[in-house]
């Protein structure tokens, strides 16, 4: 009795150890320490198989064989874990262990999601439902539901070939593609935060952070909370290409929002993992930071950046190519090798099959190079379409700064103007008055910069906003004094509209002053159009005020004195009348 109490003992402690083991792995699976966790499963799966080959040991040798799956499958060599997936699946069903079995069949369709298999995935991934469903699994729904809002995900994306859209159609999947894959995502989380699965929880957090982003501005906000989320797991499990990416959304949330600051700051902390993070997302980096550098006008970054990314995305594409070859290469000649040890007399057959597949490696080989030749034509479109862009940029900034050059002349020939005039005691009408010209041409410069263009302004929005500007500059809120503007001219050149804001300047502030003193209550109309008769511009100015003598020499009025400057730089003639109140027409 003593003898099997302590072998008793023995084989817990054995089985024990063994338990640690298999957790190790998992540790090591989930901080991305591959190599690692392959050899310690490795050695695990010959340690069982040489000591511990009994029935009580075969759970544990399914689960180190399925770790050895799962480390595989993360390393992208998806065609070998497929077969590892399969047995643990075959052998778990026969000895009746149905919860390992569900989880393979979770792991056998996130491996077909990845080969794109969609309608195996679907297939796989459907039985796990039901075995959840059946054995009240509910610690693994967070991991089956995510697969559906994946497969829901690609259905809306149409990133699925025509025919397994069709199958997974009839099997349901159809309706609203993307609320079905928000749905399933949100369960996730649901369940994932009750049975701290933290795995499933933040590739949930991920996946509703990318269906965001892709459904419209206003749901950019939830989008940035949730890869805001899913980056302190990424960052705690040493997961570098994930948490770059998460940051690389963030920026481009906020440059869809045109916060390119902002974008900035977040494509400063993706950039932090550049140098760690693996092919296949390092070129995403230095494209977006592009675009963000861009959109700041330092066109000198973006065309840096631009670089790198064409740089990386090419070594990328090389390096797959290279693996796609190898794969293709190490497939056959293990195939020969086996063929060999079997029968010899089908090594001429097995000749001739490796000479197909060299040449359809080829045929692959070259239609990759087409396909990278015809990248590297659009990348060089898009850099000399770049480099354009740079230099137009260049040339509206000199004139720009031309113009302003030219405004700031126009400042100070009125002030010069001003210093002559007489009899103008009052300092705050001065400055006023002066302010509002100023605004007239800093408010043009900015209609300028709105347009992207240093030629036309919207000439309607700019009188409107210079109008209302000139009149709440005046308003002491005791008179209720009426604005009403019509323009019909879309665009003008700044030749133009310059002289025509500075004369909406000088008449709104004339009204404002001096036409309603008498009155509480006072009309001012606007009214610019093209005049069909005439083939001329007119621009039509009344008010109800007391009214004035326009063509009268008033020695004290400067600023009619430069209406009628400006009426003669725009080769213009006026017509005023003042029967009742105020009323001034300007052909130009």
């Amino acid at each position: 009795m003593f003898s099997l109490l302590i072998l008793s003992h023995f084989m817990m402690a054995q089985d024990s150890s063994v338990d640690d083991e298999i957790q190790k792995v998992d540790s090591l699976i989930e901080y991305h320490q591959y190599d690692e966790a392959e050899k310690l499963a490795y050695d695990l799966n010959k340690l069982l198989k040489e000591k511990y080959s009994g029935k009580k040991y075969l759970e544990q040798r399914l689960e180190v064989q399925f770790r050895v799956a799962i480390i595989l499958d993360k390393q992208f060599k998806h065609l070998e874990a497929f077969p590892l997936f399969l047995d643990v699946l075959d052998v778990a069903e026969k000895n009746k262990q149905y919860k390992l079995a569900c989880r393979a069949n979770i792991s056998i369709a996130f491996n077909q999601e990845k080969t794109k298999n969609y309608d195996n995935a679907y297939n796989y991934l459907h039985i796990a439902l039901k075995m959840c469903q059946k054995y009240q699994f509910n610690e693994l729904y967070s991991s089956v539901f995510i697969r559906y809002s994946l497969l829901y995900r690609f259905m809306n994306e149409k990133a699925l070939p025509p025919a397994q859209s069709k199958y997974l159609t009839t099997k349901g999947l159809v309706g609203s593609l993307i609320d079905s894959s928000v749905h399933y995502a949100e369960k996730t989380v649901e369940y994932a935060l009750k049975y701290n699965n933290d795995y499933d929880l933040n590739e949930a957090y991920t996946t509703l952070g990318i269906l965001f982003s892709k459904n419209g501005k206003n749901r950019i906000e939830k989008s940035t909370a949730y890869f805001l989320k899913s980056i302190p797991y990424y960052k705690k499990t040493n997961y570098v290409d994930f948490a770059g990416a998460m940051y690389n959304n963030i920026s481009d949330n906020y440059l869809k929002t045109g916060d390119a600051k902002t974008a900035l700051a977040f494509s400063d902390s993706a950039y932090v993992f550049y140098e760690k993070s693996s092919d296949y997302y390092r070129y995403s980096l230095p494209i977006n930071r592009s675009r963000v550098f861009d959109s700041l006008r330092n066109f000198d970054s973006a065309y840096y950046y631009y670089r790198k990314f064409h740089k990386d995305f090419i070594k990328y594409t090389n390096k797959k190519e290279t693996v796609e070859i190898k794969n293709i290469t190490e497939k056959y000649q293990n195939d020969k090798k086996e063929a060999t040890i079997k029968n010899k007399n089908r090594q001429m057959l097995l000749i001739g099959i490796l000479l197909g597949v060299i040449i359809i490696g080829l045929v692959l080989l070259y239609r990759k190079n087409r396909q990278i030749h015809k990248q590297n034509k659009t990348i060089g479109i898009q850099l000399n379409e770049i480099t354009k862009t740079l230099e137009q940029k260049q040339v509206l900034l000199s004139e720009l700064q031309h113009r302003v050059k030219n405004n700031l002349q126009h400042v100070i020939s009125i002030l010069e103007i001003q210093k002559e005039s007489v009899d103008f005691n009052n300092i705050d009408e001065l400055i006023r008055g002066n302010q509002n010209r100023v605004h007239s041409m800093a408010l043009l410069h900015k209609k300028l910069n709105v347009a992207d263009n240093v030629n036309d302004v919207d000439l309607q929005k700019y009188i409107a906003e210079l109008a209302e500007l000139v009149k709440d500059s005046y308003d002491n809120h005791q008179k209720k004094i009426t604005l009403n503007i019509t323009c019909s001219i879309e665009n003008i050149s700044i030749e133009k509209a310059l002289p025509i804001g500075l004369i909406i300047v000088e008449l709104v502030s004339n009204s404002m002053k001096h036409a309603f003193h008498k009155r509480s209550i006072g009309i001012i109309n606007i009214e610019i159009y093209w005049d069909v008769l005439i083939e001329k511009n007119k621009l039509y100015f009344t008010d109800n005020g007391v009214g004035f003598d326009f063509d009268k020499t008033n020695e004290k009025g400067l600023g009619m004195e430069i209406i009628k400057g400006l009426i003669d730089q725009l080769d213009g003639m006026a017509n005023a009348k003042n029967d009742n109140g105020f009323e001034l027409t300007i052909v130009f």
